[in-house]
């Protein structure tokens, strides 16, 4: 067998199932389950590894769903299960690709339990991983044999993309942002009337992997609007306003925010694109909203990391202070490199981005992914002639 694909049973194991039918490939789908008693055999392996950083991850994550696992006894208590049970899972992974042998295991994102446990187990076997996940650019998927987000193989060297495509034969254009569904329990918001003169602040879902791995210093949403005010203050503009912006596919509401400072607004019910393209800059800590803003031509400033964090396409802090600094060099007129800002979507849209997504598993989408698994399509090569 060349790859395996391992997921729950969820929408990602129909969308591999409809997948590995076309991909002509030896491919083969594990869809999580009972227990295999052959993973008794790995026990002894499995209790010596070391998943505390799993399980911090987890509880941060619990942390930004419910106040209740802010409780110390609940934190331990459920620290000591979930240490557990994932040893237990990563005995029975080890067992289950010491059975089917694969060139490569394939899961969506891997920063998450339970998938996470299983790329530990690959890793120990020293077998390849690629990682699905939505794409960078609109209608487009993510599969890199690195990460995602800010693990991805993207390189992050401005000159790396000014080099690309050096005869200027590739073309691109910003494609249509789409907007995205609001969550069932949201309520209804009307339109904001906007200032004139203000920053743009998305928050995103706080228990989400991009905060709970990739954010080092701002922990939660309200920590986030917090240090955006304070930053500001410095820059003596009483005509600046931070617009804020709830993530909608996120179903509790910030209502102890809304009211909190005379210089910030809400604006739940505006379209993402309207807020960005009126904005002076955007503040994100690592959203693809960022990529949204540079796709319309305005400035970034990012707080986490992110595959586009790179020099001279956005700015980055990562202190209150290095926010502050950030923000003045907006006012005293940077910009970034619209070169490199064209390059680096340029090489998006043509190497690294799978064209296509799983609603549709289109026939340029299965052939992209089957080149990617193959290592024959240009991001794979230009990749291993770079390692």
């Amino acid at each position: 067998m060349d790859h395996l694909f391992i997921t729950r049973k969820n929408v990602h194991a129909r969308y591999y199932k409809r997948l590995i039918g076309k991909l002509d490939l030896k491919c083969y789908l594990y869809v999580m389950g009972k227990p295999k008693i052959n993973s008794l055999w790995h026990l002894k392996t499995a209790f010596k590894k070391n998943l505390d950083s799993v399980i911090e991850k987890q509880v941060i994550r619990k942390k930004a769903q419910s106040t209740i696992w802010h409780f110390k006894l609940i934190e331990k208590a459920y620290s000591f299960i979930v240490k557990v049970q994932e040893k237990l899972r990563f005995a029975k992974y080890i067992a289950v690709l010491k059975e089917y042998k694969p060139n490569s295991v394939i899961v969506w994102n891997g920063k998450k339990l339970p998938n996470i446990t299983v790329v530990l187990a690959a890793k120990h076997l020293n077998i390849d991983v690629f990682y699905f996940e939505n794409g960078l650019l609109p209608h487009t998927t993510t599969l890199d044999p690195t990460g995602v987000n800010a693990s991805s193989s993207l390189n992050k060297t401005p000159e790396f993309y000014l080099k690309f495509d050096p005869e200027n034969k590739l073309s691109f254009s910003p494609p249509e942002l789409s907007q995205r569904g609001n969550h069932k329990k949201r309520q209804t918001f009307k339109n904001t009337e906007l200032p004139k003169n203000y920053i743009f602040v998305a928050f995103q879902v706080p228990h989400d992997t991009q905060i709970a791995s990739h954010s080092p210093w701002i922990s939660s949403m309200e920590m986030l609007y917090d240090e955006v005010i304070k930053s500001t203050k410095p820059l003596n503009d009483p005509s600046l306003k931070i617009v804020f912006k709830e993530h909608p596919t996120w179903h509790k509401h910030y209502n102890h925010l809304y009211d909190k400072n005379d210089n910030a607004v809400f604006a739940n019910g505006n379209l993402t694109s309207e807020l960005i393209e009126h904005s002076k800059a955007v503040i994100t800590i690592n959203s693809t909203v960022g990529l949204e803003a540079l796709l319309l031509n305005k400035k970034v400033i990012t707080l986490g990391e992110a595959c586009y964090n790179i020099e001279d396409l956005v700015l980055h802090a990562s202190n209150s202070n290095e926010l502050t600094s950030c923000l003045k060099k907006i006012n005293e007129g940077w910009t970034f490199n619209q070169t490199l800002r064209d390059k680096f979507f340029t090489y998006l849209k043509y190497i690294y981005c799978i064209p296509g997504n799983r609603s549709k598993a289109e026939e340029e989408h299965v052939l992209a992914i089957k080149n990617r698994l193959n290592g024959s399509d240009t991001f794979s090569l230009t990749r291993n002639k770079e390692s």
